[in-house]
């Protein structure tokens, strides 16, 4: 059975016992053996329903914590002496800061689920999976999540959905519903309204 991380906001605690591999990224990070590898076995899930303009931006915030979440169990320094918080630390601290936000960007997603459809288990499910998957396969996803999580920790909790949208450069699980799709039937008709108008009226010129 698949291992899903769903809406967790919670601090992590250390895992026990943790093994490391040799794979050294940029400022001494690597990744742990400990990565929930039975993620990769989950199967092909059903896509959700497109997300308007404001369920994205919680949508990518939501995927960003996700990425945080894998990173602060799996990456390590591989320097004993590296006087800088971990990736551990800093999440923790980032969830202590910005409880309340992550409390409403989570009702802000689950809202999504309920107007569209779909299952919000299942989507969380799929984006575990792909970053289960990609701490292990990604030579810089430890280095990219620890420079997101400290510039996140420098903002104030209104911006931190704002930033996640621009942050989360290439994110397949948030499918924004196009301005075309999104508009409603009755402003097409009225559209075509408007050219037919258009018409009758340059042909009555003429």
């Amino acid at each position: 059975m698949p291992l899903a991380l769903p809406i967790h906001d919670g601090a992590i605690s250390p895992p026990t016992n943790p093994q490391f591999h040799g794979c050294v990224l940029v400022k001494r990070l690597t990744v742990s053996t400990i990565v929930l590898g039975i993620l990769a076995s989950a199967p092909a899930l059903a896509n959700s329903a497109c997300f308007t303009a404001d369920e994205a931006k919680a949508a990518h915030f939501r995927t960003m914590l996700q990425e945080f979440n894998v990173a602060a169990l799996n990456c390590q320094s591989t320097d004993p002496n590296d006087p800088n918080p971990s990736m551990r630390d800093r999440y923790n601290t980032f969830v202590a800061k910005h409880g309340s936000k992550l409390s409403q960007n989570a009702q802000a997603v689950r809202s999504h689920f309920s107007r569209a459809g779909g299952s919000l288990d299942i989507w969380m499910t799929k984006v575990a999976n792909a970053d289960g998957q990609a701490v292990m396969m990604d030579p810089n996803y430890c280095q990219t999540a620890s420079d997101k999580l400290d510039k996140a920790l420098d903002l104030p909790g209104e911006q931190l959905e704002a930033y996640a949208a621009s942050a989360q450069t290439y994110d397949p699980y948030v499918d924004e519903c196009s301005t075309k799709s999104a508009a409603p039937a009755g402003s097409a008709k009225k559209k075509a309204g408007h050219k037919k108008a258009k018409a009758d009226n340059k042909t009555a010129q003429n």
